[in-house]
């Protein structure tokens, strides 16, 4: 397993490495991209672009833009925000988290629990009412759920306080509690959107292990359908399912661009957005480089984990073996 994490890790930064450069000779070939030297007050000019290398080639520029990261950990400085962007980006995490991990771990047992509804009662009332349910909400856009339930919600019930997440300042002004109400809207209309995919995972796994020959087994060595099901069938039918929660919550991290437009939270997906829109490239250089970190390293939690649901799951030659 160690030598077979090893190898994992070493193309992991090969990888890394091969595709940051590309990002950034990409984003330097952009058009606009340079920093203009300001009419008066140019001393913060001259000090970052002899740190940075506005003026080198792109080889160079890149070189001196990794030293930076490892000696003072600046990823670079922003023209439009006057600041190094590693300051502006890594202050927005919390808000990103808290505005997503609440309604994952919501979502997760209540899809578990449909799954296994839907899965025991296939092709009956239940199974379709489910079954359409997660059809419907997964073909409907995330923002056109997100936009009507502040129309009903908000516009026509007036049950929610605001259209948006309240901010550090309305929190010390409005209290606690307007503050937390702030978040039931998105926490529930997050929650439900994350529930179909979870759920039609489970459902399909579920099945497919209750059809299995291990199953006939077990039943003809006396065990009930529901004392089968849930000792032996739910516990594979999940081995695929919960790497993947592994990998949703480093996936939180980066942030979600619709979410937080949406509910006006300010945090990492925001920010990205409003780079791209201001041509902040300081800035989109660090979101890239650390989205494909995050997928990077989600890919190998993804395969450590299988070992640790499912004990048959061995590493050997480079692959995974039963």
């Amino acid at each position: 397993m160690w030598r077979y994490l090893l190898k994992r890790m070493g193309l992991m930064i090969i990888t890394f490495i091969i595709t940051v450069f590309v990002i950034f000779v990409v984003i330097k070939l952009m058009p606009d991209n340079y920093i203009q030297r300001p009419f008066t007050d140019d001393t913060w000019y001259e000090v970052n672009a002899a740190r940075e290398g506005w003026d080198k080639p792109i080889p160079v520029q890149f070189w001196l833009w990794v030293k930076n990261i490892f000696s003072t950990g600046s990823f670079g400085f922003s023209e439009n925000l006057k600041r190094d962007v590693s300051d502006v980006y890594f202050s927005k995490i919390p808000a990103t988290i808290r505005i997503n991990f609440v309604p994952y771990f919501l979502s997760i047992p209540i899809a578990i629990v449909l799954g296994v509804v839907a899965a025991l009662h296939k092709n009956k009332l239940a199974d379709q009412i489910i079954s359409v349910s997660i059809m419907i909400f997964i073909s409907v856009p995330f923002f056109v759920v997100a936009v009507l339930a502040q129309f009903v919600f908000y516009f026509r019930l007036g049950w929610a306080p605001s259209l948006w997440v309240a901010t550090s300042t309305e929190f010390l002004e409005k209290g606690m509690w307007y503050g937390l109400s702030t978040y039931i809207l998105p926490v529930t209309v997050l929650t439900i959107a994350s529930i179909p995919g979870f759920a039609r995972s489970v459902r399909a796994e579920l099945t497919e292990q209750i059809t299995s020959e291990y199953m006939l087994l077990a039943r003809s060595k006396g065990l009930s359908k529901n004392e089968a099901v849930y000792r032996h069938a739910l516990k594979n039918a999940l081995v695929p399912f919960l790497p993947s929660i592994f990998i949703g919550i480093i996936a939180i991290i980066s942030g979600s661009i619709i979410t937080e437009r949406i509910f006006r939270v300010d945090g990492v997906g925001r920010i990205y957005l409003d780079a791209f829109n201001n041509r902040d490239y300081a800035m989109i250089m660090l979101v890239t480089t650390f989205s494909q970190f995050i997928t990077l390293v989600s890919a190998i939690i993804n395969d450590i984990s299988y070992t640790i649901f499912d004990p048959r799951i061995r590493f050997g030659s480079g692959k995974l073996s039963w």
